[in-house]
């Protein structure tokens, strides 16, 4: 879906605003950097959102961080092309994503413990979308992490080693197994959003 992903983003470079890639000068330059940090890692998944209604590509998703070890994932890379927002398939993306994760295995889940979300602190729409999946706020990781001197970011001290960057402090949430159990599992896995058709 290289094609479909270029074709869809490159003419709109705001996608990449909050996020710590893009935007990418070539279709070439996307896909080595799919390449080397998603199909060369086992943390990472990374999977094609698509429009039920037409079946055309509409954006990407997929778990980062992934962790056998400690039963848990991150929801990441969340990126609906514009000519699709606003039509509900990034947040049916979001809860099939977590239906996968936390249902066990019983049910056709992997059962894990832990489903994180992480986001720009500035960035309302994201932090907004983790939590009408009802992710739970966990704290601002501060200067979490170092980025291009275009993002948004804050400035960093005089005579930092990186210079040209600014910081990013990143909002934290998440959704655990006893969240799930006690609520979350009925408000996510509703009628017309089941992974799996009854």
């Amino acid at each position: 879906h290289g094609d479909a992903y270029w074709a869809g983003t490159h003419a709109h470079p705001e996608v990449y605003t909050f996020l710590p890639f893009g935007p990418f000068p070539s279709l070439a330059a996307f896909l080595t950097y799919i390449d080397e940090r998603w199909q060369q890692s086992a943390e990472h998944v990374l999977w094609a959102m698509l429009d039920k209604v037409s079946g055309a590509f509409a954006g990407i998703c997929g778990y980062i961080n992934t962790s056998a070890a400690n039963l848990s994932t991150e929801i990441g890379a969340v990126i609906c092309l514009p000519a699709f927002q606003s039509k509900g398939i990034t947040s049916a993306a979001v809860a099939l994503l977590m239906q996968y994760a936390l249902l066990l295995p019983s049910e056709g889940g992997l059962g894990l413990q832990r489903v994180q979300w992480q986001a720009h602190a500035s960035n309302e729409r994201s932090i907004g979308l983790a939590r009408k999946h009802c992710f739970q706020l966990e704290g601002i990781i501060r200067w979490q992490r170092v980025l291009s001197g275009e993002k948004p970011g804050v400035d960093p001290r005089e005579g930092d080693s990186k210079p040209g960057t600014k910081g990013r402090h990143t909002a934290l949430l998440s959704v655990c197994w006893d969240d799930w159990e006690q609520g979350v599992k009925e408000k996510i896995c509703r009628s017309g959003l089941m992974m799996y058709a009854a």
